[in-house]
């Protein structure tokens, strides 16, 4: 499933049948969850205070992105560790129109009688405690503003020192890239 329509599909959530339900879109050996999906991920079921009992030695982290059709909050883990980020769930099944991608039924708290509008309040309110899309760094490419195009995603890619960063830098070099590559979309 393309981004543009995983978040549009993870916006659909006025129903309480669906408040509860985490998509999980498949990217190559990556799961992504945007908006609604990334929040229950981050304050319902893997919160950073679980992962620090836990003592993960890095929590899971999400960002606000943009794109052509605004900003969205998205988060990702390698499909390997979905049991470590979504240890507890009720049911797990593959989305009909898009078989590589799941939906996670799972456990929400909710506070007394809560209506879908307080519900998007908290969730309005969280995303707006993310980091910016502006203020991402790509590690040891200048800050100084550059132009976003083709030529500058293809410049940026072969000056990366593959070779000289970890594991977990050169995700997040390649995410950044994909972004960047989404924004011309």
């Amino acid at each position: 499933m393309q981004i543009i329509a995983a978040i549009e599909y993870d916006r659909l959530r006025k129903e309480p049948d669906s408040w509860n339900k985490v998509f999980l879109h498949r990217e190559g050996k990556f799961y992504r969850a945007y908006e609604w999906s990334a929040w229950l991920i981050k304050n319902v079921v893997c919160t950073e205070e679980f992962q620090k009992k836990r003592g993960d030695a890095k929590p899971l982290t999400c960002h606000r992105q943009k794109n052509k059709s605004g900003e969205f909050a998205m988060l990702g883990f390698p499909v390997e560790s979905i049991s470590k980020f979504i240890p507890t769930h009720q049911n797990i099944e593959p989305l009909q129109d898009s078989p590589d991608d799941i939906c996670i039924e799972i456990d929400i708290p909710l506070q007394g009688d809560e209506t879908y509008d307080q519900l998007q309040h908290r969730f309005e309110s969280w995303r707006g405690t993310l980091p910016e899309p502006a203020s991402k760094n790509n590690k040891g490419i200048s800050e100084a503003p550059r132009k976003t195009g083709a030529f500058q995603i293809i410049a940026d890619l072969i000056a990366y020192p593959l070779e000289r960063k970890t594991a977990d830098e050169n995700i997040e070099f390649i995410s950044s890239l994909k972004q960047k590559a989404a924004e011309l979309l």
